[in-house]
């Protein structure tokens, strides 16, 4: 699934429009105070006056020219922020705002490095058929519920809430890896996608696969034949700030799954990228299920949470009807 020319081009695209945007807002806003604070106008007429007035006297012969404008035009700028604030305007009115200020939506730091929300970009485009960014419009932090859980139910679910809410608040702050484990229904993937969205939302790259899309799309990287018509997943799995697997027990296991979970689990330990787990399986199941390596390597480096509740939606069937 690489990603395209053309697909690479609408990307940049966007980024062109944002600049563009920002090019437009800070154009209206000029606009905006000239028309409220004439003194701000006239000065930065007088602004322009002594650039090309230094000009003149440059090419006369005046060496002195050039550090006089620079200081007649500080003081200048000093008054035009201080008119801004008088009239009530914040001092970066008249910026250029920008999405990304590390990259002043240009998608790159410098000249050959990406920036993270470049990065990100590629991985919403590469991700796509997985319908997450949709999915995450309706399941995040904001529109969690306990409708539908008892008084003691609620007790528990809040205390493994907070601690997805602290595990995306920390997020880059600190190393940390997520196990939820748990019978269907239960509402693991809900909060596993709150999670998502909180950190997709403070620019970090997110990759989610559910476990069966993973190891297919590992075992077709497997009989790729053209480089340059394939992108590098596995390095992708490995590198993404977050990389979640759902449902993790619903695909077909064989050695080649049990080996390449454990190299994923080992290899994002060894860079400290952060993983989220979730599996309807028990810790038993998980044992039997997978080899010694993995099960012990998931659970030491792990937090474990169990919503140990009623499945939620037969619940809301039964309210339902």
């Amino acid at each position: 699934m690489p990603l395209s020319r053309s697909q690479y081009d609408e990307i940049m695209h966007e980024y062109e429009q944002r600049r563009t945007r920002a090019r437009q807002d800070a154009e209206e806003a000029k606009i905006k105070v000239r028309e409220q604070i004439p003194e701000y106008a006239d000065i930065e007429d007088r602004i322009t006056d002594l650039a090309m007035e230094c000009a003149g006297r440059v090419f006369e012969g005046d060496k002195t020219a050039v550090e006089k404008m620079k200081k007649e035009i500080g003081d200048l700028t000093l008054r035009q922020q201080e008119l801004l604030k008088e009239h009530g305007f914040p001092a970066d009115f008249l910026d250029e705002k920008y999405e990304c200020s590390d990259c002043r939506d240009t998608g790159y730091t410098n000249e050959h490095t990406k920036c993270h929300c470049l990065k990100q970009a590629e991985l919403r485009y590469m991700y796509r058929q997985s319908n997450i960014e949709e999915i995450l419009q309706r399941e995040n932090f904001d529109t969690l519920s306990f409708e539908y859980y008892t008084d003691s139910e609620s007790e528990r679910m809040k205390e493994i809430i907070e601690k997805c809410r602290r595990f995306a608040d920390d997020f880059g702050k600190k190393y940390e890896n997520i196990l939820l484990y748990g019978d269907v229904g239960v509402g693991k993937t809900f909060l596993t996608n709150c999670m998502a969205k909180a950190i997709l939302d403070k620019g970090y790259s997110v990759i989610y696969f559910t476990s069966m899309r993973l190891f297919d799309t590992l075992s077709r990287e497997l009989f790729r034949y053209d480089e340059n018509e394939s992108w590098d997943v596995q390095k992708d799995i490995y590198t993404c700030d977050l990389l979640i697997i759902d449902d993790l027990g619903t695909e077909s296991v064989n050695s080649f799954v049990a080996s390449r979970l454990f190299d994923i689990i080992n290899e994002r330990d060894l860079r400290k990228k952060s993983t989220i787990i979730s599996t309807n399986l028990s810790f038993e199941d998980i044992d039997g299920r997978y080899t010694e390596r993995n099960f012990s390597r998931i659970f030491g480096s792990y937090t474990v949470l169990h919503p140990d509740v009623e499945d939620i939606r037969i619940r809301k069937r039964r309210s339902a009807s």
